[in-house]
């Protein structure tokens, strides 16, 4: 049976028969109402917020799908999902629209209106599940597995009431879930291996209960897993490739404890993606599409790190995706019917650029939705189905507008975030003091005063403002796109490695800083002696977009944050490339930094580096005194700057 399973799970990466990689991520605000968003709740009666989805609600503040959120009475609902055959999305009135193949039943090329009055939707590979403002949820679409959850194994052809009182929901290959607003998670469906959690291997029906203080949940094809309240995700069912990240391949019928200071994950066929407080991005399980990211084929039983300042993702078959906080998004894995969007059908090992201006990804089973700032939906990968929803059944490498989905424009507001956090040094002395500058920009479309800039050095025990050590600084009004840099001067306090924590707040809220949509963080360490502490600052290209087949030169600036002299080591650079990452490999260079006096830089130039064929690329600069091909990952010491090869 377990070959079976496995044998069929790689056929279904490359035709497209099972959903992968819906992630609902609903992070728990229990400070604040959601009748009154802005005030925050007494101590002793809090209440539940649904924050930001795995869309990524937080880049789509300003906008008039944002409007429809809030209208909906539930502000941070997953808005898209992609089945295995078919897309669904829901239009500010709270309409529901789908396109594709869906158990049989071909909704139609463009996309068609199905149901009104949803606040979130969820897709698994023959069904679909949709969650209305009042709780109430509605199910319909195979039932073979009791996947719907109405206590039966009847197919539905239209929608059925299933359950209430539900917050978030989640689907995948044939099993579902559910989240209540008390935080407990409902689970049914296929059970074959676990994914219920329940301790079993029992088919359910009706929904049971398998956890509390849950705050968000998502699967893959045959694996669930749980992030809850404190942060720490939990893992449960088949796990043949490591998917699971508990260090082991053997399955679990109950959830074991696998990370720490979670904040979003996503569930891909067999592997996993989770993005910590931190936004830096892990990733685990099978790799032989590239789809963990780091570089290799190599399945990985334990998470490996594989980009930073991440806001969301989503996972398909053998194939990831990951939102930055900057908008852009990235690519990698399996790439057999163009479902990385980058214009081509090569697997790509590393991330990839693929897109800007983006607010909400996620992905089906071979294919991928993503919406822009300006509403505008776009699909691409594979489409025998019509699941692209752009009229025809023709797979696309590139990204695709689907019909219907233009995109309203843009509500008229302000939206303030902290872009940049500098320390000088990096690595301050105990006792002493430090500078750090912060840059806040207005992301919204029109001026505004962002209030409070608070800034929060580590403390011991619960955060809070006015805590020795903070500061609060009062910013001044900003226009729209505009940015502000304060500098301020923190001491540095005890030894030992801390987190520098800076946010837009005009009242003190304990949990601000988990708040994704306006604040940053950096990981620094206070020293007892001086240490050198090297990195490299910038990247400058000569031409700045080379042409395929021809050369360009990298001007690399290496500066040591530290407080004492010494020797930088080797200046590593990695060029985009096509397989496995290596050093020495045909593209990348080497050379000796030497040494450094603390605060001082020095620029490299490197010439001659091939610039390949025309694409979107990155090149990857680090200090690395041997080579490891992980050591780019590393946040404290590279610099990566994307690029283009034209043709």
């Amino acid at each position: 049976m377990r070959s079976n399973v496995m044998q069929s799970t790689r056929q279904r990466r490359r035709h497209g028969a099972a959903l992968i990689g819906l992630c609902l991520v609903l992070l728990l605000n229990l400070v604040q109402a959601v009748a009154e968003p802005s005030a925050p709740a007494a101590e002793d009666a809090a209440s539940l917020t649904l924050w930001a989805d795995a869309a990524g609600r937080e880049a789509l503040l300003g906008s008039s799908w944002d409007r429809g959120l809030a209208a909906s009475g539930n502000p941070a609902m997953q808005r898209l999902a992609a089945g295995a055959y078919h897309s669904l999305a829901i239009k500010p009135d709270g309409s529901l629209w789908a396109w594709g193949s869906f158990s049989g039943v071909q909704f139609g090329l463009p996309p068609v209106q199905v149901l009104t009055g949803v606040a979130a939707v969820a897709a698994g590979e023959g069904y679909t599940l949709a969650l209305k403002p009042d709780g109430s949820l509605w199910a319909w679409g195979d039932n073979s597995y009791g996947q719907l959850g109405d206590g039966t194994t009847a197919q539905r052809s239209r929608p059925i009431q299933v359950q209430t009182e539900v917050a978030a929901v989640a689907a995948h290959y044939r099993h579902s879930l559910a989240l209540k607003p008390d935080g407990s998670l409902w689970v049914w469906g296929w059970n074959s291996y676990g994914q219920l959690g329940d301790g079993t291997t029992t088919d359910r029906l009706m929904p049971v209960q398998v956890l509390t203080e849950v705050a968000a949940v998502t699967s893959g094809s045959q694996h669930t897993l749980a992030l809850k309240t404190d942060g720490s995700l939990w893992a449960w069912g088949w796990n043949n490739y490591g998917q699971l990240g508990d260090g082991t391949a053997t399955d679990r019928l109950m959830p074991v404890q696998v990370l720490t200071e979670v904040a979003a994950v996503a569930g891909g066929g067999d592997h996993t993606l989770a993005i910590k407080t931190d936004g830096s991005l892990w990733a685990w399980g099978d790799n032989n599409d590239g789809q963990v990211g780091d570089g290799t084929a190599t399945a990985r039983l334990m998470p490996v790190q594989v980009l930073t300042e991440v806001a969301t993702v989503a996972a398909g078959a053998a194939h990831s995706l990951a939102l930055k906080i900057d908008g852009s998004l990235w690519a990698w894995g399996s790439n057999y019917f163009g479902e990385l969007g980058d214009g081509t059908t090569t697997d790509r090992w590393m991330p990839v650029q693929v897109l800007t201006e983006v607010a909400a990804v996620t992905s089906g089973n071979s294919h991928t939705l993503a919406r822009k700032t300006d509403g505008s939906l776009w699909a691409w990968g594979y489409n025998a189905q019509g699941q692209l929803g752009d009229g025809t059944t023709t797979h696309s490498p590139s990204p695709v507008p689907v019909i219907g989905f233009e995109g309203p424009p843009l509500t008229t507001c302000a939206d303030f975030t902290v872009t940049n956090i500098t320390q000088n040094p990096s690595a301050p002395l105990v006792g002493k003091s430090f500078n750090v500058s912060i840059t806040v920009k207005n992301r919204g479309t029109q001026a505004g005063n962002p209030g409070l800039l608070r800034v929060w050095a580590n403390q011991p025990t619960a955060p809070g403002c006015a805590v020795a050590g903070d500061a609060a600084i009062t910013l001044t009004d900003l226009a729209a796109g505009a940015k502000q840099t304060m500098s301020i001067r923190l001491p540095a306090g005890p030894a030992g490695t801390k987190t520098l924590r800076a946010f837009v707040d005009n009242q003190c809220l304990s949990t601000e800083p988990n708040e994704t949509n306006n604040q940053s963080s950096q990981s620094y360490r206070v020293v007892s002696t001086p240490i050198a502490d090297f990195a490299v600052t910038a990247i400058d290209l000569t031409p700045n977009r080379p042409t395929a087949g021809g050369t360009f030169s990298a001007a690399v600036t290496v500066k040591n944050r530290g407080t004492a002299p010494g020797d930088a080591g080797t200046l590593a650079l990695w060029v985009d490339q096509s397989g496995i990452p290596a050093c020495g490999a045909a593209g990348d260079a080497m050379v000796s930094v030497g040494t450094l006096a603390a605060g001082s830089s020095r620029t490299l130039t490197l010439n001659s580096l091939p610039a390949g064929v025309a694409a979107a690329k990155s090149l990857r600069a680090f200090i690395d005194a041997t080579c490891v091909s992980a050591e780019a990952y590393d946040t404290n010491n590279q610099w990566v700057k994307p690029y283009t090869v034209i043709p």
